[in-house]
């Protein structure tokens, strides 16, 4: 979004009536995430608000943004959206999100939450977003029945994967569930790289976009290991949604899926269970190592006493130990808060929460590029178009998606 619309989104903004409901825009569209989102909507009509959710289909969230976007210019925005890492704090620079430094204060934010958490929804010093949860990435699901029809174990390094890869692709099972759509493989890629050469190389390479990373033997060897995925996978020809390649390794189509523990919620809203149906562990070669992705929720500025109060009522119910214990139960994601009751939680989870803590203290907590955490939109969407054209145009050399790659890191440089 540029800076030269500010005037005219604000004055559209000043003439925006008080909704007599909370609309809430957002991306998640799958069965879990749907359930998910009906304990937010048991949240928010407890303080006496009438909901209204509206999604946007599209499970990288693209589509959602541009559709924000588009209402906050013509000044008709949702009270509530959905927005993630870095662009949080571009609406909070063009003045459009509601200050909850209030109700931060009163809840105690800063001390409840991870650090990480305060930093992506703040603004200026002052909390800016409610975050609930945090996703663990880097996450291996393998449907149990299938490794033990074939007596395998689950992969923990790529070696192994490609070991049992093969098995499987010899008795005709597909190894890896994937939807062909550039965030899914953006996602792969990321995880492929943290496995292939742990927690430094994917932060100087994913995050910092360091030149002499980038055209190193590593990088290019990166690219051919990506690539060598592909006859292992579903067909590459489907860019299905992530829930409906979740679904395929359910219903035994596909042995394993590399993905986010959204996948958990999935499972969950399946009637699926850990270590009986289906194995959480951490993707190969990246144990004791934690790729992240908050959701947060960010309260669009209106101008009114009342919609003040309501926001700061919403952020108050959303910062809860009780909506988020129950909201992350279904969603597959850990809370935010750090004194949230494990207790209900399977297996997964409580895992999950050891692992961030584990990551935290030895420096292997990473934001994921993928999933919008470590860099800013403008320019993760090049990556994602980068490592897109490169897996799907086997005539696009290494060479080339190099040379592509470095001038991706130049516009970092530039614009850091």
């Amino acid at each position: 979004m540029k800076h030269s619309v500010l005037t005219t989104l604000l004055l559209s903004m000043s003439n925006s009536a008080l909704a007599d409901s909370v609309e809430l825009l957002h991306w998640w569209t799958s069965k879990g995430e749907r359930q998910a989102l009906a304990e937010l909507e048991a949240a928010v009509e407890s303080q006496g608000l009438p909901f209204e959710s509206t999604p946007v289909y599209g499970g990288g969230g693209d589509t959602a943004m541009t559709v924000l976007q588009a209402r906050a210019i013509a000044g008709n925005p949702p009270e509530i959206a959905l927005i993630e890492g870095p662009g949080i704090q571009s609406w909070a620079t063009l003045g459009f999100v509601t200050d909850l430094h209030d109700v931060a204060t009163a809840q105690n934010w800063s001390a409840r939450f991870p650090d990480i958490a305060t930093s992506i929804n703040s603004y200026n010093g002052h909390f800016v977003a409610a975050p609930v949860n945090i996703h663990r990435v880097n996450w291996l699901w393998a449907n149990k029945a299938i490794f033990d029809k074939y007596g395998l174990t689950p992969p923990g390094s790529w070696d192994e994967f490609f070991t049992v890869a093969d098995t499987l692709k010899n008795h005709g099972m597909p190894a890896l569930s994937i939807g062909n759509e550039p965030w899914q493989l953006a996602m792969l890629f990321e995880v492929l790289a943290l496995g292939l050469y742990g927690s430094d190389y994917y932060r100087d390479l994913l995050i910092r976009f360091e030149d002499s990373l980038v055209t190193n033997q590593k990088t290019v060897d990166l690219f051919k290991t990506f690539r060598r995925l592909k006859p292992y996978m579903t067909d590459i020809q489907k860019p299905i949604s992530w829930d409906q390649a979740t679904l395929n390794v359910a219903n035994g189509l596909a042995a394993m899926q590399l993905q986010g523990d959204w996948v958990k919620g999935e499972l969950t809203a399946m009637g699926h269970l850990p270590n009986q149906d289906y194995y959480c562990l951490p993707a190969p070669g990246t144990a004791n190592t934690f790729v992240y992705n908050v959701d947060s929720f960010v309260l669009f500025r209106m101008r009114t006493e009342e919609s003040v109060s309501m926001a700061n009522r919403l952020a108050e119910t959303l910062v809860s130990a009780e909506f988020q214990s129950k909201f992350n139960q279904k969603k597959g994601s850990i809370p935010i808060l750090n004194d949230v009751d494990m207790t209900p939680f399977d297996s997964c989870s409580k895992a999950s929460k050891q692992q961030f803590h584990f990551a935290e203290e030895n420096n292997t907590l990473l934001p994921s590029m993928s999933d919008s955490m470590a860099i800013a939109p403008q320019l993760q969407e090049p990556m994602l178009q980068l490592i897109n054209h490169y897996f799907n145009d086997d005539t696009y050399t290494e060479e080339e998606a190099i040379a592509q790659f470095l001038k991706i890191a130049a516009s970092v440089h530039f614009s850091g």
